[in-house]
Order: C-alpha cells, then sequence, then structure tokens
C-alpha cells in the first residue's frame, strides 16, 4: 500500500520489518527483502537522484543475492544492480565535468575515479580514463617550474 502512494520509505521501513519478522519462512522473507530493495530502487529514481538511497538499493539487493542465490529473480536484482551503478557513474561523470570546466582539477578527479569505481567496464569509464590522463598531464604541466 505504501509503495502505492509512492510513500517509498516508508515501504522500506515495512519491508524491512516483515523480513525480519517472518526470517525463519524462507519465501516470506525473501520476498520482502526484494521488495525493499526495489522500493530504495524506485525512491532513488524519483525527483533528484539520490546516490545514498540508490548504494542502499545495491546493498539491499546484494544482500538478496547473498541470502537467496537460487531465488528467480537474482538475474533481475542483478540487472537492476547494474543499471544503478551506471547511473551513478553518469552522475560521478557529470559532477567531474562541472569541477573540470571551473579548472577545479583535483575534484575532477576524484569524481572521474569514481566513474571507474562505480562502472568500471562503461564507455563512460573509459572517457573518464581519457580525461583522468589528460588532467594529469595538465597538472604536471602546471607543476613544472
Amino acid at each position: 500500500a505504501r509503495e502505492k502512494q509512492e510513500d517509498y520509505p516508508a515501504a522500506v521501513k515495512a519491508y524491512e520489518r516483515a523480513a525480519d519478522r517472518y526470517n525463519d519462512q524462507k519465501q516470506v522473507s525473501a520476498d520482502a527483502i526484494f521488495k525493499a530493495a526495489v522500493a530504495y530502487n524506485k525512491q532513488a529514481r524519483t525527483a533528484e537522484y539520490d546516490q545514498n538511497i540508490a548504494a542502499q538499493a545495491v546493498t539491499t539487493f546484494t544482500d538478496f543475492i547473498t541470502l537467496y542465490p537460487e531465488d528467480p529473480r537474482v538475474p533481475e536484482a542483478l540487472k537492476l544492480i547494474k543499471d544503478m551503478k551506471s547511473e551513478q557513474a553518469r552522475g560521478s561523470f557529470s559532477v567531474a565535468q562541472f569541477y573540470e570546466k571551473r579548472f577545479r582539477w583535483a575534484g575532477a578527479l576524484i569524481y572521474y575515479n569514481e566513474v571507474l569505481i562505480k562502472d568500471p567496464e562503461s564507455k563512460l569509464a573509459s572517457d573518464a580514463r581519457e580525461r583522468i590522463d589528460a588532467l594529469k598531464r595538465r597538472i604536471a604541466g602546471t607543476a613544472a617550474p
């Protein structure tokens, strides 16, 4: 009911309570943990993208996969994790570009590196590596006596 009202924080709490309360009932607990992760995911995608909530969704999906590796929803959970990490990487790339345009090289390097951590095999990661190399050359050139 909370999820239909788009009250995702309340939905997450309800699902987490159900997972705790019924942890001895495998299917009920698995459903509750999966639904909590989905609610976190929906919450992260509302309004402005909230990377903390997205990280919580990734953690909850990872818990679900660890606790219930045979559950048929594992492939869906893995895809959602990948999608969220890609979105987090995109956000980090945008922040890095913001810093770079303002000549804040150290800040740009930090966020380009975040792209490599969050989605290392993506096209964005390749672009981030190029920008990191260019910024390191630029920093080395300006630091020379």
